[in-house]
């Protein structure tokens, strides 16, 4: 867990580190993991058309991850980052990384996130 230049506490709830990023910050600050959010996907048909299952996968939250998120929350995390699969399962709880202005389109270890907005579902 860190506290960004911004003064949001981040913990991150992912496998890797996220770097973080804004124009008026001398450098990146980079976020090491913290403990990781899992989700089970389980799959929903929505309709069988001309041979063809078509399915939407929604993820079920687990107890283990309700435990990381209060700990997360009593060690004072502002926000916890994790992936869109936890995000989803954990919505308003866990929220994901949107990338920092003008690193939308680059490579995994040049990407920037952006340290003030956050996708929530």
């Amino acid at each position: 867990m860190k506290t960004l230049p911004n003064g949001i506490t981040v913990f991150n709830a992912t496998p890797h580190a996220i770097t973080f990023w804004r124009e008026e910050w001398p450098e990146p600050v980079t976020v090491e993991p913290d403990e990781i959010i899992n989700a089970q996907p389980v799959e929903q048909v929505v309709e069988r058309r001309n041979g063809v299952t078509l399915v939407r996968t929604a993820f079920e939250p687990n107890e283990a991850g309700y435990a990381v998120i209060e700990r997360a929350m009593s060690a004072g995390a502002d926000v916890i980052v994790g992936s869109l699969i936890a995000a989803q399962a954990y919505p308003g709880r866990v929220v994901a990384m949107t990338p920092a202005p003008g690193f939308e389109r680059v490579p995994t270890n040049e990407k920037r996130m952006n340290p003030d907005k956050f996708t929530v579902f």
